[in-house]
């Protein structure tokens, strides 16, 4: 068995070294053929000279470059291209995670069965603690995959790749979207670890975004093949009460002799929600044909 171990990095100047030296003792650990695949994601601090010169020694690393930051899901689009292990190994260059010790208990999680290994982190002491609680608990809600950590370390078999859509910031979401399309997935206890060097590149700012791309990821997985059921659910529900309101007012205007109608609000509102359900309606059909248009050139390709 083949292992490619992925990192992506910026600005990780400090770490590089001691990561690299723990990746190759991990993978001797596991005692599987490694291959380190590295990302330098518009460094300015000389990080990627310093994995050049390893890997003019060491074969087995390899470093792509972007000229610029692209952010962490362009620089896995890279990374996951280039791996061509049997099972791919995604760390981050921080050293909040430890190589040598989660490489053997990340592969050690693929029993029978089993397609993707998360690692829950253990003993962790920091501040960004409470944005991952929110955020395991927004994913845990929408998704129910029953992990406690889900946007940590992960390793999954080569199959899953042609399944796993990332855009925008999705990278947070590997574990959700693999879950969605059927892959088993598993989490194991691993140790957590203070920066050594450099400052984290993510803050509060978090919130916000992983909230609205939790809500994208979830209604792509879910409605994608069949967007009429949420459009058409829509427009039918508003439809229907705007009938159920009319027959009611026509009812107490003819049968009880009390004009209704002489409540413009209600009646406008009604109206209004009669037109916004036609156009959901009318989105959901838009929608019907732009899968159907994306499914024929998923199969000419």
């Amino acid at each position: 068995m083949k292992v490619s171990v992925f990192i992506p990095f910026c600005n990780e100047q400090g770490n590089l070294e001691e990561l690299i030296a723990r990746v190759e003792e991990g993978v001797a650990k596991a005692g599987v053929e490694g291959e380190l695949v590295m990302v330098d994601d518009g460094s300015r601090d000389g990080g990627a000279a310093i994995v050049e010169r390893i890997a003019r020694d060491k074969p087995w690393v390899r470093l792509f470059r972007h000229r610029t930051n692209f952010g962490l899901t362009q620089a896995m689009k890279t990374g996951f291209a280039a791996c061509t292990g049997d099972i791919i190994v995604f760390l981050p260059s921080d050293l909040e995670s430890y190589p040598d010790e989660d490489i053997p208990k990340l592969l050690a999680g693929f029993t029978d069965g089993v397609e993707v290994v998360c690692g829950r982190r253990v003993g962790r002491r920091e501040t960004k603690i409470f944005l991952s609680k929110i955020y395991n608990e927004i994913s845990q809600a929408l998704f129910g995959m029953g992990l406690h950590d889900m946007n940590w370390i992960k390793a999954f078999r080569r199959e899953c790749l042609p399944d796993l859509e990332l855009r925008s910031d999705w990278h947070r979401f590997i574990a959700q979207i693999l879950y969605a399309k059927g892959w088993r997935v598993i989490e194991v206890p691993v140790n957590w670890y203070p920066r050594k060097s450099g400052r984290s590149h993510f803050g509060f700012t978090r919130i916000p975004i992983s909230f609205f791309d939790a809500l994208a990821v979830k209604f792509i997985l879910t409605f994608t093949k069949a967007p009429m059921r949420l459009f058409g659910s829509f427009g039918g529900l508003q439809m229907l009460a705007s009938v159920v309101i009319v027959s009611w007012m026509l009812y107490i205007t003819f049968a009880l002799d009390d004009n209704a109608f002489r409540n413009r609000p209600l009646l406008l509102f009604t109206i209004l929600m009669f037109l916004s359900g036609t156009i959901f309606l009318f989105m959901g059909f838009i929608a019907e044909l732009v899968v159907s248009l994306k499914d024929e050139i998923t199969k000419r390709k």
